[in-house]
């Protein structure tokens, strides 16, 4: 059993390339977005919230690393679940994912671009969000390789622009400010913890292009060991620096613009607005299409998913019929979106789902190994790594559950989409479930 489906020869993204990926998809609009919310919600308390969010993140993180580091391939959120626990429990949870995608995730970066863009240019939110929409279907049109490029240039604007915000607002930062941070109480830390953990999120959807990196058993544990720790320090001194210039009141569910304001010149905010938010909305959206039509190729290959999903242009290798579909999609929810603030919490509860999943496929793997499985060759012990997927699975579900309390509604709505989707599963399948190996 080959250890991935795209030819080691084709293989053309490497450690820098994933990097910028995974930075791209955890920082992203949402971080822009959603630190107000999350300041709405637990007030100075919002630090130790990314905090919590981070470390529960990092717990799926690791096993996620071993899983893609031993069975390198192309959709992994789907296809070691599929192979190691249940080919119907997979397909639910990257249904689940691809609902809070597709009305959480991607409304919500292209939203967050348009309301930086009206600083700039005079279009509506919604306007700037379907040019955004446009720019990264033509482009991923043209191959992962040029995608994959055209995102670590944007992953280094970004990284400088959030090393300037917090550069020249550390100094403006009161001390009064970031008092009583557990004033919203344990409830309250947890909460604005389950609105942020998909801004946590994302280093771990690189094991969906395991199968396109060069030497992906090594790459995927680099890639985490250098994006997780520059993420958690950009993360939470932008958390700091937001609410201690501002104070909890003022930041209270506003974006980055309004800390920007305080304390950056006209020119560095335009900078700001362009490498920053732009660039974080931009990596998402362009991580976002680069990864979607990975999964249609596998469900497509299981039959769950009609042929034509999965078929690829022959010049560029890209699946077109896919993108389109998303773009197409995509837009159409942009155009009559969910409330700004429920956006984020769409997007946790499919991002939630599918990670509980990934860690039942490693326990299942660290429980009954394979033959090609070999437990030496990852760097950290199995022990180690089995209690953190353990770990994980009641820590991700307890976010779900909380969150479901939180905005009920919007739980029972993103719940009922999930339960037609076991039915759509059961009728291309004859309700028997797919047989195709998961793993190719």
């Amino acid at each position: 059993m080959a250890a991935s489906n795209t030819p080691q020869s084709d293989a053309d993204i490497g450690l820098l390339d994933a990097v910028a990926i995974e930075v791209g998809l955890i920082i992203g609009g949402a971080l822009f977005a959603l630190v107000g919310v999350g300041v709405d919600i637990a007030g100075t308390g919002v630090v130790l919230s990314f905090g919590v969010a981070i470390t529960i993140a990092v717990l799926g993180l690791v096993p996620t690393a071993m899983l893609g580091a031993s069975f390198p391939t192309t959709c992994g959120h789907y296809r070691y679940p599929a192979r190691f626990v249940s080919p119907a429990l997979a397909f639910l949870a990257a249904w689940g994912l691809g609902i809070s995608m597709f009305a959480g995730g991607l409304p919500l970066y292209a939203l967050t671009a348009g309301e930086y863009l009206t600083a700039l240019v005079p279009f509506s939110a919604t306007a700037s969000g379907i040019a955004l929409l446009t720019l990264f279907f033509v482009l991923n049109l043209f191959g992962i390789r040029l995608a994959a490029k055209v995102q670590l240039l944007m992953f280094v604007g970004l990284v400088v622009a959030l090393g300037a915000f917090v550069a020249f607002g550390a100094p403006t930062v009161e001390a009064a400010n970031l008092t009583s941070p557990f004033a919203s109480g344990p409830v309250g830390i947890l909460a604005a913890a389950g609105v942020l953990y998909f801004t946590c999120l994302g280093a771990n959807f690189v094991i969906d292009i395991g199968g396109d990196l060069r030497d992906a058993t090594v790459t995927i544990p680099r890639s985490f060991l250098l994006s997780i720790p520059l993420v958690f320090l950009l993360y939470v001194s932008v958390a700091a620096v937001a609410v201690g210039s501002l104070g909890v009141e003022a930041m209270a569910g506003q974006t980055l613009e309004i800390a920007a304001e305080r304390f950056l010149s006209p020119a560095f905010q335009t900078v700001f607005i362009i490498c920053g938010a732009l660039f974080a909305v931009a990596t998402s959206l362009n991580a976002t299409f680069i990864l979607i039509p990975k999964y249609a190729e596998a469900l497509a290959d299981d039959g769950v998913f009609p042929a034509a999903l999965g078929a690829t242009n022959d010049r560029f290798g890209t699946a077109h019929w896919t993108l389109l579909g998303t773009y197409l999609l995509s837009a159409a929810i942009l155009l009559a979106p969910l409330p700004f603030e429920q956006l984020g919490t769409m997007l946790a509860f499919g991002g939630a789902l599918v990670v509980t999943v990934v860690m039942l496929a490693a326990i299942s793997v660290l429980r009954d190994p394979p033959s090609e499985f070999d437990r030496e060759a990852f760097p950290v012990s199995t022990r180690v790594v089995y209690a953190m997927a353990v770990l994980a699975v009641p820590l991700n579900l307890l976010l779900i559950a909380l969150l479901a309390t939180q905005s009920t509604t919007l739980f029972l709505a993103w719940a009922g989409l999930v339960a037609l989707g076991v039915l759509f599963y059961h009728v291309r399948t004859d309700g028997i479930g797919s047989t195709a190996e998961a793993v190719e």
